[in-house]
């Protein structure tokens, strides 16, 4: 039976893989959040299902975090952050969390196979994605979350010094939005916006089933048109740009119960 962990399985994109690996039950699954409460108000029945298992904790609990991955075929690291938070480092920390549990593992069980990686990137990262979108609109983007993007950047720096014992693949999609499942193709050499969470959440289990795409950078892309346009999108790009040029601000509207 095929065995996945899911890291940040209350988000959008973790929500969505739960959602479509429960389906199957030949699947076995591991999920591990920081709120057992907030899991089962998405997901009801997800306690009494005997292919699923919960561990409840924070990304310093690094035996737990073992625990949850112990005995997968592959991992999906979906935790991160939308908003370009100064200083943001969740990516990092998820990295190096992941990391040093599968260090663990490989010390006590010497023989063991350890899962893939199936990291949650950006296109907005790969060079080979974003030279392909008009350099103004690159540049806006990577301004307007540029701390997310910083952190993401660094993390996979993080998981490449790790290449002779790990497998990792970076999934990364152009922009992303709440919308049903319309179907997904998967390219190692375009992407192309936008993209529902459902269809990403598809596209990476396709990606963690078929294997072969170890150390590359993966678009999962929309394979028809009518993906739903978010317009909030814009309201956010302008914070982003806004806590990018003066980050004090995202500091203020946190102090004043703003943000």
């Amino acid at each position: 039976m095929p065995s996945y962990a899911v890291l940040g399985a209350t988000g959008a994109t973790g929500g969505n893989i739960l959602k479509l690996l429960i389906q199957d039950p030949q699947n076995t699954i591991n999920v591990y959040v920081r709120s057992k409460a907030k899991l089962v108000k998405q997901f009801p029945a997800i306690e009494k299902n005997p292919n699923v298992r919960i561990f409840t904790g924070n990304l310093s609990d690094i035996s737990l975090i073992a625990s949850c991955l112990e005995d997968t075929d592959a991992v999906f690291s979906t935790v991160a952050s939308n908003d370009n938070i100064p200083g943001t480092h969740i990516a990092q920390d998820t990295a190096q969390s992941i990391v040093v549990a599968l260090m663990e593992i490989r010390m006590t069980k010497p023989q063991a196979k350890l899962p893939t990686i199936v990291w949650l990137s950006s296109g907005s990262i790969n060079k080979k994605f974003y030279s392909q979108a008009p350099a103004f609109v690159h540049w806006l983007l990577v301004t307007s979350f540029s701390y997310v993007y910083t952190d993401l950047a660094h993390a996979q720096e993080y998981l490449e010094l790790h290449r002779k014992w790990l497998k990792a693949v970076y999934i990364q999609p152009g922009g992303l939005v709440e919308d049903k499942q319309r179907g997904h193709t998967i390219s190692t050499e375009k992407e192309r916006t936008f993209l529902s969470y459902a269809d990403l959440a598809a596209g990476m289990i396709e990606i963690a089933e078929t294997g072969g795409y170890d150390w590359q950078g993966v678009a999962v892309n929309p394979s028809t048109k009518g993906t739903k346009i978010e317009w909030k999108v814009p309201g956010r790009m302008v914070k982003g740009l806004t806590f990018h040029y003066f980050p004090w601000t995202y500091f203020l509207a946190k102090k004043l119960h703003l943000q």
